[in-house]
């Protein structure tokens, strides 16, 4: 084993102060200009990484018929959520005559019309909102409508 010291400290003359002082660089923490804190190159970028958003090209197929019949009104992209707010509607026995009647008249103009089995009232249009806003979003839709009566 060594009998070298593990740290060489200075002597504490003024004139062995005044050299170390000249050696080292303002805001760098002590590191002279020899040293660098950070090596300057960068290091390369690992193909897993750069693989985890496909690109435009890679997109999904809109299939309109796994929705229902429903067409999107922008398209959809990984990460992004449809969403919006709306007010379930239980719908009484004459709101269902009242649509098997007109629901024939409108086919004519839109065939592609169909019936559902659930019915609500929109409060809002579609927006996008990513998956990290979901939580913040639904909190802040709850503390507006609190005060409201059901």
């Amino acid at each position: 084993m060594s009998a070298a010291p593990l740290v060489g400290y200075s002597s504490s003359g003024s004139e062995d102060e005044a050299e170390a002082g000249a050696r080292v660089r303002p805001g760098t923490g002590g590191c002279s200009r020899a040293q660098s804190p950070l090596p300057s190159q960068k290091l390369p970028v690992p193909d897993s990484v750069l693989d985890m958003f496909p690109g435009a090209e890679e997109r999904l197929a809109d299939d309109s018929a796994k929705h229902g019949g429903r067409v999107r009104t922008f398209p959809h992209e990984r990460g992004n959520w449809a969403t919006h707010v709306y007010v379930p509607y239980e719908a009484r026995e004459e709101f269902l005559d009242l649509l098997d009647v007109l629901l024939p008249h409108a086919q004519t103009h839109v065939p592609r019309l169909v019936r559902t089995e659930a019915f609500h009232l929109s409060l809002s249009q579609s927006v996008v909102l990513r998956h990290h806003w979901i939580l913040p979003f639904v909190q802040a839709l709850k503390d507006r409508v609190a005060s409201f009566q059901r």
